[in-house]
């Protein structure tokens, strides 16, 4: 692999580049009576603000670890902002299956899309391969999709519950906005909706004008649960 295929820095940045390992948390999924484990990582490469992570030597972990599929929540945009614009084709070239699925930072996925991640996931699981999921910092998007799986894997397994799991594996900040937390509490109904209805139905429910959206009633009980910070929590746009 040539150097050239990576993203250049300067030789100050590289003194700068934080030699701490590139740490991936292996979800275990014993806990919804899989035998697999769910990869969940910040972005590689990561150049921004205090952060300069160096690409190759994270990819180099990533393989290092057995990855064999990535799923990457971050848009192109945001790939270009964190001086990672090649990202994709890097890990393509270095033999990785890339699922390339974007939302943007604190926001949540339309459900058609996160249904069609899910099964991606569960496919990849199902073959076992060895699999990561990341956005930008693998807190709010990655720890969403990731406590959605966990819903859809297992019936008993609440909202509450999968974000406690979320937050002991990646930290206090997985699961970061009221739109992220009202979206997982409604997920398993608007997806038994989206399942009965038909995929175009829902689809076409869901077009410019309709009035079929999430609703905010669990803006008080995530007040509670993040202690009263519902509404500053609401204004955060960066997964830390």
């Amino acid at each position: 692999m040539r150097t050239s295929e990576f993203d250049s820095s300067s030789e100050e940045e590289v003194e700068e580049e934080q030699l701490t390992p590139f740490h991936i948390s292996w979800l275990p999924l014993s806990i919804v009576e899989c035998s697999q484990f769910l990869g969940i990582c910040a972005l590689p490469g990561c150049k921004y603000k205090d952060i300069r992570r160096n690409l190759e030597k994270d990819v180099d972990e990533l393989q290092n670890q057995g990855v064999q599929e990535v799923f990457v929540f971050c848009t192109r945009g945001e790939l270009n902002k964190y001086r990672v614009p090649s990202l994709l084709e890097v890990y393509r070239q270095r033999g990785f299956t890339v699922h390339h699925t974007p939302f943007p930072d604190g926001d949540v996925p339309e459900l058609e899309q996160c249904c069609h991640i899910l099964k991606k996931l569960q496919v990849s699981l199902e073959n076992n391969r060895r699999t990561v999921i990341h956005c930008y910092g693998g807190l709010g998007r990655s720890g969403l999709v990731a406590a959605c799986l966990l819903l859809q894997l297992s019936l008993t397994m609440t909202a509450n519950k999968a974000i406690e799991i979320l937050r002991e594996h990646r930290g206090g900040g997985a699961i970061q906005t009221v739109k992220q937390y009202n979206f997982l509490h409604e997920f398993r109904e608007k997806y038994k909706a989206y399942q009965d209805s038909g995929e175009e139905r829902w689809a076409a429910e869901r077009r410019p004008g309709s009035n079929v959206g999430f609703s905010v009633s669990f803006k008080e009980d995530f007040n509670m649960w993040t202690g009263g910070a519902g509404d500053q929590t609401a204004n955060l746009v960066i997964e830390g």
